[in-house]
């Protein structure tokens, strides 16, 4: 690296954190921009916070592989962060799933998941309107603790972390880069690593580099209290529910495929009032009725879950590929589309790991090539 230059890592979720202490860890001189005041304060924190191991992509073998590859790693790296003591289910729908038992059976143990079946009048709770149900060593992270284990190491790191600092342009100039904030010019640096997820393509646009549609969404994953022991519950594969333990904190996380995405947008850039962290599509009476429409959902499956009373949300932006709905494909992607300009896209927390050594192996390529 030249003495003028070093590595910027813009945003600091799970991905732009590990990249930057992997980095961190080769020599690397960094610095981490983060609009917020803590890491993990939007996407990485704000969804179901599920360890995948593969079941929940049996239309798209590859995603499914990525998150095998991801999940030892991720639970021998972040061990401390990872609760595995719940019953963990996956469920085929009786109507309107894409795929049929038969088929997820065949899914799973063509990628060679373990699983047990389960007879879901059993389970407890009791599942209703599912034709198959299997027992899983899926996990959860508690991002709680992720975070605080990831401020830990970042305080012990060489990497330089500059929290409420909103990048507003990356420039080129020749074969570096400016990183340009509200205060001016922050940095001139040899490579940008882009961990922005929602946000990485308004800044490849600044560099006149390709910046393909996303499928934007504004979700809203519900915090609930449930008089139940820890459990998972997850029903396959179309637009249904997802009932998770958030974290350890004895409270569960409710998803639904449909009525938890409140506002969706396909375009090369994502709304930009969504660039808020205080933004909100939905007062308080209008998120109770959609939490409603949630809670109908689960219902329908997990009927005991009518009980369960609203606590909380985790709302934000997330992206996923556009135009994927026959696949529901969710590769996570490590990309460089120029020299010293790097993109890692993902909205998999498990798959952080193997993307920083990706990253690591980048910058190494384009720093040896100059």
């Amino acid at each position: 690296m030249s003495e003028a230059g070093g590595v910027a890592v813009v945003g600091c979720g799970v991905f732009g954190a590990v990249a930057a202490l992997r980095l961190a860890e080769e020599g690397y001189r960094v610095t981490v921009f983060e609009r917020n005041r803590q890491p993990l304060a939007q996407a990485s924190f704000n969804n179901q916070n599920r360890l995948h191991l593969g079941f929940h992509y049996p239309r798209d073998r590859t995603t499914a592989e990525q998150c095998i590859r991801g999940y030892e790693r991720f639970r021998k790296e972040f061990s401390e962060c990872v609760v595995t003591d719940f019953p963990n289910g996956y469920f085929v729908a009786e109507e309107d799933s894409a795929v049929t038992p038969q088929e997820y059976l065949d899914f799973c143990d063509g990628v060679g998941l373990t699983y047990e079946l389960v007879e879901p009048a059993r389970y407890s709770p009791p599942v209703t309107g599912v034709s198959l149900g299997m027992l899983t060593e899926e996990a959860v992270i508690d991002c709680a603790h992720l975070r605080d284990m990831l401020v830990r190491r970042l305080d012990a790191s060489p990497a330089t972390v500059r929290f409420g600092t909103d990048v507003e342009a990356v420039e080129a100039r020749g074969e570096q880069f400016a990183v340009r904030t509200a205060d001016g010019v922050a940095g001139v640096f040899d490579a940008v690593v882009n961990c922005t997820f929602s946000d990485t393509n308004r800044l490849t646009r600044q560099l006149g580099l390709p910046a393909p549609d996303r499928q934007y969404e504004y979700t809203a994953v519900f915090v609930v209290d449930w008089d139940h022991p820890p459990v998972g519950v997850t029903v396959m594969d179309g637009k249904f529910t997802t009932l998770l333990p958030f974290g350890r904190s004895g409270k569960f996380l409710l998803y639904h495929v449909e009525h938890s995405v409140l506002e969706r947008v396909t375009a090369d850039l994502a709304p930009s009032a969504w660039r808020d962290p205080d933004f909100g599509t939905l007062d308080r009476t209008g998120l109770e009725a959609r939490f409603g429409r949630v809670l109908e959902g689960a219902t329908r499956f997990v009927p005991s879950l009518r009980t369960a009373r609203l606590h909380d949300v985790l709302h934000g932006p997330r992206v996923v590929l556009a135009r994927r709905d026959d696949t529901d494909a969710r590769p996570s992607m490590v990309e460089s589309p120029g020299p010293g300009y790097i993109t890692v896209f993902s909205g998999k927390l498990d798959h952080s790991v193997w993307a920083g050594d990706e990253v690591v192996r980048m910058v190494r390529a384009h720093t040896a090539a100059r």
